[in-house]
């Protein structure tokens, strides 16, 4: 084999090396959507709509961030939408019946956050020390905040809005534009840097992904997952309670519905981002990639004209091709095959013993 075939082959490896990696996945993901849009809405590219979502993947992203907290213990929070809708209730009416002064938004923003570590600190007691299933807290306590906010808001919606608005900093979190980037966008990169710092380089962080690998294991070392499932759950409602803030901050309305169906998006981008929802395996890269993909698709729903009723049939074939994906990377790192596959080695192996034999 000449000098350029073996150069051929090479590349070749390292291309398919790459498209079976995460990266090569996702970049495909991503080539895919883009020929879509070109074929049948080249508005796709407009710098306008590329605004547009920004912000929604800046929204997803900040409680993503915290959902990946809770994901890498092996747990989920199916609240996030709730809570976000309860701290965007209590910014909104203190701002209005506080006069629109400063004071009157830090004290919805503190009551926001409050809320936060409260709900957050309910569901790590409930998981942490009476061993109810995540998935179980979080959906009764989703309904149970939702029902709250109802009453507190009087079933009506807040709009947060006066004559001069622009100048003031509950309209700045979240219109307000900083070097050509919206608020929220600048939030959720502190958000994410925040995040990829904790994980990465405090002892929680690292300890957080022994607890979600083997939480067995992980007490027999001396790690304390009881706190750690807590502070996992804390973190995650206040990403949910900042997100929903600046939501309210950048559609100046305030209710009852506000967030709803928030919770799927984000499991959705942990997903396809290759979040483990076993637990213990997942980074920060993966959270941003799910929620860029998913502001990507939400997107091309509206730009197509799509009706809303199919999008959860959309977002249902989405999961299920990630999960699959997964399953299948995961099986592959650790080396497992499929019966079928081993029955054809099996098959194979059998019939090179045959054609010794008869030699």
């Amino acid at each position: 084999m000449n000098g350029k075939a073996k150069s051929n082959v090479s590349a070749g490896v390292r291309i398919k090396g790459f498209l079976g990696s995460k990266w090569g996945q996702r970049a495909v993901l991503l080539i895919l959507s883009a020929i879509v849009m070109a074929i049948f809405e080249p508005k796709f590219f407009t710098g306008g709509n590329w605004s547009s979502i920004l912000l929604a993947i800046a929204l997803y992203g900040i409680m993503a961030c915290g959902m990946l907290f809770v994901i890498l213990i092996g747990c989920m929070d199916l609240s996030v939408g709730s809570m976000a809708a309860c701290a965007g209730a209590y910014l909104a009416f203190n701002w209005v019946n506080g006069g629109y002064t400063p004071q009157a938004f830090l004290t919805g923003l503190l009551l926001g956050l409050i809320a936060g570590v409260i709900v957050g600190l309910l569901h790590g007691v409930l998981v942490a020390f009476l061993n109810l299933p995540a998935f179980v807290v979080t959906l009764a306590t989703q309904y149970l905040i939702y029902g709250y906010v109802v009453w507190y808001t009087k079933g009506a919606f807040i709009y947060p809005t006066r004559l001069n608005t622009g100048g003031d900093i509950f309209y700045f979190i979240g219109n307000q534009r900083f070097l050509g980037l919206a608020m929220p966008v600048w939030i959720f990169i502190i958000v994410v840097i925040i995040t990829a710092f904790i994980l990465s380089k405090t002892t929680y962080g690292r300890r957080l992904y022994a607890v979600g690998g083997s939480n067995r294991a992980a007490e027999l070392v001396g790690i304390n997952t009881k706190r750690h499932t807590i502070i996992a759950f804390i973190i995650c409602s206040l990403c949910s309670s900042l997100a929903g803030m600046v939501l309210v901050s950048m559609n100046m309305v305030s209710g009852c519905t506000t967030a709803q169906g928030y919770q799927g998006d984000v499991l959705m981008a942990m997903m396809v981002g290759g979040i483990n929802l076993a637990g213990g395996e997942g980074d920060i890269s993966g959270a941003v990639f799910g929620a860029l993909f998913v502001g990507i698709i939400n997107n091309m729903i509206i730009l197509l004209g799509i009706p809303s009723d199919y999008k959860d049939t959309i977002q249902g074939v989405i999961i299920i091709a990630a999960v699959a994906i997964n399953v299948y990377q995961s099986r592959k790192a650790a080396g497992i095959i499929s019966p079928a596959k081993a029955r054809r080695i099996a098959e194979k192996a059998a019939k090179e013993e045959a054609a010794k034999s008869s030699q």
